[in-house]
């Protein structure tokens, strides 16, 4: 039975995290990061699915021009690693009527895998575009998001997310 106020919330927001030009291009091991994040971004905005861009406040007027904001899509400035900690991003999904986050970011070993334990923590189900998330570290960005590279360590996405590639987008 679900109480009033508890109804369980399905629907899946985009988040884009930390697609400031500098980091796209200064910390990233693959230099195609920004365009598969940008078709993962043009696929979650035909799915109908609301975006969340978070930058680090620094950097709020720097997002790069492949992953700008279209329209009213929030842009949320932070001052922490995860996107939760220093903004008001868990209330406005809530708001949203948001159960389910589908993130894409630079860099993996950061702000993705912080964003990514902390809506785990707080009950929304996770996936992670691993196509549109980069790391300085190419080994780093693998670990987290492969399985097979350490099948046996708690670090890794997949123990909490979903790992997907941009092309199932349309199908959450």
């Amino acid at each position: 039975m679900t109480l009033p106020g508890q109804e369980t919330k399905t629907r899946t927001a985009f988040l884009a995290l930390d697609f400031a030009t500098y980091i796209v291009e200064n910390f990233s091991h693959d230099a195609a990061v920004a365009e598969h994040a940008s078709k993962a971004l043009a696929q979650a905005r035909a799915a109908g699915l609301p975006v969340f861009h978070v930058v680090h406040e620094a950097m709020l007027g720097q997002i790069h021009p492949l992953l700008a904001p279209v329209g009213d899509e929030p842009v949320l400035g932070k001052t922490t690693l995860s996107a939760f900690a220093s903004t008001d991003l868990h209330e406005s999904l809530q708001t949203a009527g948001v159960g389910r986050v589908l993130i894409a970011g630079v860099a993996t070993s950061g702000t993705v895998l912080s964003t990514a334990r902390w809506a785990y923590d707080v009950g929304y189900e996770v996936a992670v575009c691993a196509d549109a998330c980069a790391d300085p570290d190419a080994q780093a960005h693998a670990a987290l998001v492969e399985e097979s590279v350490f099948p046996k360590s708690w670090l890794g996405l997949w123990r909490i997310a979903r790992i997907v590639r941009s092309t199932e987008i349309g199908a959450m």
